[in-house]
């Protein structure tokens, strides 16, 4: 995988998108595009209020949906947790 690509999954309480795997995407897209793919493919009605995050070496940190995977510094396989903003603490 060259680093113009990224391998991304996505993870709801819906399920995962893709079910299986990694869907090979360029790195300067969007995140939210692929967000609005596992919305559709799950099914999902209401994603009000959701955040998306990334588990790395660091730790958790939520991604902005409207930069790139680039701009949002990831690359390699990621794997998004999507979901209701779980609110408080931090």
């Amino acid at each position: 995988m060259s680093s113009e690509h990224v391998g991304v999954s996505v993870s709801t309480t819906a399920g995962f998108y893709p079910a299986e795997g990694f869907n090979q995407v360029p790195a300067n897209q969007r995140v939210e595009v692929d967000l609005d793919k596992a919305k559709d493919a799950l099914k999902i009605k209401d994603t009000t209020g959701w955040v998306a995050t990334v588990t790395l070496p660091s730790g958790k940190r939520e991604i902005n949906i409207a930069q790139s995977y680039r701009e949002n510094g990831l690359s390699g396989d990621v794997e998004i947790d999507w979901g209701p903003s779980e609110g408080g603490g931090g």
